[in-house]
């Protein structure tokens, strides 16, 4: 007996990881749909007769929305040839979930079994929206310029911090492809001056050396109260 029932957990384990791990997806083969599925409505239609009245495959629930379904349809060969001679192609479920709509109100199939699936499919999608593949590209950096030194930089803007030296991520002659390349903005005047910033943060110590000069103790303790 001990034994059925560790089986059974490693079977319940095994499908629990694989209905966690999405599929994977192929657009050039299946065109995607997300479906808002209402499954309290009287009279519904449950996710599998939605699924059966769309002719869609439910693939997996879009991450943690609930009652949002990713489903899917292999393409129609008609739209492949419509594709590759420019023409528009039709989408057959959207145009399916068009022809539930008017059969759900149409007052001659009302009564009959199509009326009264198609109303039952109807009332329990909320919503239905085709998903179309967006390709990222990858955004150049910005052009290396030629490494120059955090003390000559400091000389020709004036500045006065010690730890400038440090501050690898502003200026790196080892290694310039780590820099924020803000040089070449200070060159062109934008160097925030005259620009005040301000931190809200109750975590601050403003007792600092840094920034005991620069804090108003006053005014943190009067809107605090």
């Amino acid at each position: 007996m001990r034994f059925f029932l560790t089986l059974a957990v490693l079977i319940l384990a095994r499908n629990t990881v694989l209905a966690a791990t999405p599929r994977r997806r192929s657009y050039d083969t299946h065109n995607y749909y997300v479906v808002e599925h209402d499954p309290t409505i009287n009279s519904g239609a449950s996710l599998a007769d939605v699924a059966l009245a769309l002719r869609v495959e439910v693939v997996e629930q879009v991450g943690e929305l609930r009652d949002h379904w990713l489903v899917r349809c292999q393409k129609p060969l008609a739209n492949l040839a419509a594709r590759s001679v420019g023409q528009e192609e039709v989408d057959p479920v959207l145009a399916t979930f068009k022809d539930l709509h008017l059969k759900a109100s149409s007052k001659l199939v009302s009564r009959s079994e199509d009326g009264l699936r198609a109303r039952a499919v109807v009332s329990s999608v909320r919503h239905l929206a085709r998903q179309n593949l967006e390709q990222r590209f990858k955004r150049a950096p910005a052009p290396i310029r030629p490494p120059v030194s955090s003390a000559n930089v400091a000389e020709r803007f004036g500045i006065k911090d010690p730890l400038f030296p440090k501050q690898w991520h502003i200026v790196n002659g080892e290694f310039p492809e780590h820099m924020m390349n803000v040089v070449p903005v200070w060159e062109m005047g934008i160097t925030g001056k005259g620009i005040i910033s301000s931190v809200i943060d109750d975590g601050l110590d403003f007792t600092s050396q840094d920034l005991a000069q620069n804090f108003v103790c006053s005014l943190v303790f009067y809107y605090g109260k």
